[in-house]
């Protein structure tokens, strides 16, 4: 399971790198109010957008593959979670309305399963404190990016951060807490 977490950990660590290009190369997409989502519709800043989500998403399939049977559901979450950012990437919002609805229901759809597979990883966890403080985070940046969706200003890209770096952090750690339960059942 150490490959998985590693997995994790590069994907979000390209996601990151990604948006950090984007930002250098057009800052303003931290004050207006369109998210990640602005980077990709951008010429100047699409390729580093593309490159930190799609690898976001290639990276949850290898740790899809490196982990056990026994987290079937992970397994299979993180599947639909690299195809959404895939609908996310394919979908820039700039080009109609129908897209943009698209796009918004891709990102909406993967913000909920991200949030409910956080909700069933404390679970498994047995509501450790630092999965339960990391999912009331997710939940009220979660929030205030349904209240920033659509307001010309706001700070949607910044909570969009937050709800991501939540769910990764809890990710990771909650693989790390099942390698040590799945380890300490194999010696005893």
């Amino acid at each position: 399971m150490k490959r998985g977490v590693r997995s994790i950990l590069f994907g979000q660590l390209c996601l990151y790198v990604g948006l950090a290009v984007c930002v250098v190369l057009k800052p303003s997409g931290l004050s207006v109010n369109d998210g990640t989502s602005y980077f990709g519709i951008y010429r100047e800043t699409l390729l580093p957008y593309a490159f930190g989500l799609l690898s976001a998403a290639y990276f949850a399939i290898r740790a899809r593959a490196q982990l056990p049977p026994n987290v079937a559901l992970l397994r299979q979450a993180l599947v639909v979670y690299a195809l959404l950012i895939v609908g996310i990437v394919i979908t820039p919002y700039a080009v109609g309305k129908w897209v943009d609805y698209l796009h918004i229901t891709f990102g909406s759809v993967l913000f909920s399963l991200q949030l409910l597979l956080s909700c069933w990883l404390i679970w498994q966890l047995h509501y450790t404190w630092w999965g339960v403080a990391l999912v009331l985070i997710e939940l009220a940046s979660g929030i205030a990016a349904l209240r920033y969706l659509r307001p010309a200003h706001g700070l949607l890209f910044q909570s969009q951060v937050i709800f991501q770096l939540a769910f990764a952090t809890l990710l990771v750690l909650s693989l790390q807490q099942f390698e040590t339960k799945q380890s300490a059942t194999i010696i005893s």
